[in-house]
């Protein structure tokens, strides 16, 4: 029976039969699969830290059955699990992770970025809702839908009044250019979505956005997201 051994965050998991889960591996070799880890819901279950989710480490699997047979956990972030608003800022990056990413394909910039996040969010003195902003704003860049910062997508003009977000092309654009379906967002909505997308997660403790500006963000983002995956993250 051949083995595979790859780099993992767990996604999520499933009970699967009596004392097994079904388990969804973010892996940095083979994108999202899943494969199953037997007895493990005894509290004296060797592995029993490995099927949670946020759960990092090399995982060896057993192909082509997909059983676990041994788990080299990285960290855990158990850390998570103490703070409820921490908890489900979190989740929402694996569930984006979840949604986005197509089974058996390889990514390793958002797995990187993932670890990042969730690293952040965990240990980082910083307000946790920076990160998810910037977290979304590079998984629509990697879907190709970089969100003009400087500049009107379509004509190309500075910005200087009202400003939209374009949710057919995922496209920031001017009054001017304004058509099909599009939302309104604030100057310092727009300034959030500059300063986040520039701003490395080690650095975002070093800076002070405009009052509130990152909820609104983060509610544009998340209707960019349902109206291109059809799902709405719970962002709380």
């Amino acid at each position: 029976m051949d083995t595979i051994k790859v780099k993992a965050i767990v996604l999520s998991s499933i009970d699967y039969k009596e004392k097994d889960k079904l388990v969804t591996l973010f892996t940095i070799e083979n994108g999202v699969m899943q494969a199953i880890m037997k007895s493990v819901k005894s509290d004296k279950a060797k592995m029993r830290f490995a099927k949670e989710p946020f759960c990092f480490g090399e995982y060896l699997i057993a192909m082509p059955s997909k059983i676990i047979t041994n788990v080299e956990v990285e960290d855990n972030f158990y850390v998570l699990t103490k703070d409820i608003d921490k908890f489900y800022l979190a989740c929402a990056i694996l569930e984006t992770v979840k949604t986005v990413v197509v089974a058996g394909e390889k990514n390793v910039e958002l797995f990187i970025e993932t670890l990042k996040a969730i690293g952040a969010i965990a240990y980082g003195n910083v307000n946790d809702k920076y990160v998810l902003t910037k977290f979304l704003l590079s998984v629509f860049k990697g879907m190709g839908y970089t969100l003009s910062l400087n500049k009107c997508s379509t004509c190309g003009q500075p910005f200087s009044g009202k400003r939209y977000l374009n949710l057919d092309y995922g496209e920031v654009v001017c009054t001017g250019c304004k058509s099909g379906k599009c939302i309104e967002i604030s100057p310092k909505c727009h300034s959030c979505f500059k300063i986040l997308s520039e701003t490395s997660y080690d650095k975002l403790n070093t800076i002070k956005l405009a009052n509130k500006s990152e909820d609104e963000a983060l509610n544009v983002l998340n209707i960019n997201f349902e109206n291109r995956f059809n799902k709405k993250l719970n962002l709380l």
